[in-house]
């Protein structure tokens, strides 16, 4: 091999197979294997990790909606018994109420007013239909009206008015 065609010699001492290298190379790859096997295993952890925390906070959240279904159904059961008949007459008993007599009532009397006149109602009255304009107007007149138009700009540019 001439001198021109060598490589230099740093370039030589660096491509030279070193005892080993195979080895090196082996190790190199097997390493490289594995930080992928162990990053693609990590990804697949947190991605369920992800998946069971979310599913624990949906179980969570649902069971804390039925607590507060159940709560809300206690209390319109509570409402429905204070707002009941016997309670309410108990309470304003309690309070000093008591029923009316006929003589407790009094009856105050209006001049002028009769108690049972008929009943008014409106009497429904037929709106009118609204009369659509008559619109005799065709393509051909309203060409013909363009025509005019045009024609009478025309006169008066040439006449200079």
């Amino acid at each position: 091999m001439s001198r021109q065609n060598r490589p230099p010699s740093w370039l030589e001492h660096t491509l030279q197979n070193r005892p080993g290298r195979n080895q090196t190379q082996f190790v190199t790859t097997i390493t490289l294997i594995v930080i992928i096997g162990v990053m693609i295993g990590a990804l697949y952890l947190i991605q369920t990790t992800t998946t069971t925390t979310t599913a624990r906070v949906l179980s969570q959240m649902g069971d804390q909606r039925d607590r507060l279904e159940r709560e809300n159904e206690r209390l319109r059961v509570e409402i429905a018994d204070l707002e009941s008949l016997p309670l309410r007459m108990t309470r304003a008993a309690e309070m000093g109420f008591r029923e009316a007599n006929p003589d407790d009532i009094q009856y105050i009397v209006v001049e002028g007013y009769r108690y049972n006149r008929p009943v008014v109602t409106a009497t429904p009255t037929p709106t009118p239909t609204p009369v659509a304009p008559e619109y005799a107007d065709t393509f051909e007149g309203w060409l013909q009206k363009q025509w005019d138009a045009l024609k009478a700009q025309f006169d008066q540019w040439r006449s200079g008015d």
